[in-house]
């Protein structure tokens, strides 16, 4: 808790600010869209929305972590070490993987992929843990690569679990009621769990510096 109370508004706060804003609006607009068959503006939208996410946090890394962890993280590595086409290359991979796991579970979901005898309900919920199982995992290979750890010393992290789960408690009730004409309840489902998710998160990137 010491982390959240020592959160500086304009150097930690305001990145995640527009991580959370970035991931949102392209996760409601993608399915908006993908659910009207404008499939190219639909993946275009996701992408664009996930650049703003992950180009605050490129930012943040790079500058304010380096200069209050001198760009080393816990293991030796640390986010802001080697070169920066080298950085710009693993945010596009890391990137690409959740476009695709997200891309999953609406496919899953909405039975397009997987158990043709499962109930709509039941394909809801295996779509759910197959999002949960999944984040999890890429949510560790983040880590693991901004602080220059190893990824098992996430995989099973209470913390780690616990930002994944409020991620995808706020996405499946966000599906939940789009797809029962609530979009409005939906998005907000959506955006308080990537709230929670990106603020905890960030105060686990965020480097001791003694305050």
């Amino acid at each position: 808790m010491s982390r959240l109370r020592n959160l500086d508004p304009r150097t930690d706060v305001l990145p995640f600010v527009l991580a959370t804003v970035g991931e949102f609006a392209a996760l409601f607009f993608w399915l908006h869209y993908l659910d009207q068959g404008r499939f190219i503006l639909a993946n275009a939208i996701l992408w664009a929305g996930f650049a703003l996410e992950r180009g605050a946090v490129l930012v943040w890394i790079r500058y304010v972590y380096r200069d209050r962890a001198g760009g080393v993280g816990a293991g030796g590595g640390g986010p802001s070490s080697g070169s920066f086409l080298r950085t710009l290359a693993g945010v596009f991979v890391i990137t690409l993987t959740e476009i695709l796991i997200w891309i999953l579970w609406v496919a899953i979901a909405d039975g397009k992929i997987g158990w043709p005898t499962l109930s709509a309900g039941a394909a809801f919920g295996v779509a759910a843990v197959v999002l949960f199982v999944l984040m999890q995992v890429q949510h560790s290979v983040e880590m693991a690569g901004l602080k220059g750890n190893v990824v098992t010393a996430y995989l099973v992290d209470r913390t780690t679990l616990f930002f994944t789960f409020m991620e995808v408690a706020g996405a499946v009730g966000w599906l939940w009621l789009v797809r029962a004409d609530q979009p409005v309840a939906g998005a907000i489902c959506l955006l308080v769990g990537l709230s929670i998710e990106h603020v905890i998160q960030g105060s686990q990137l965020r480097p001791d510096d003694g305050r």
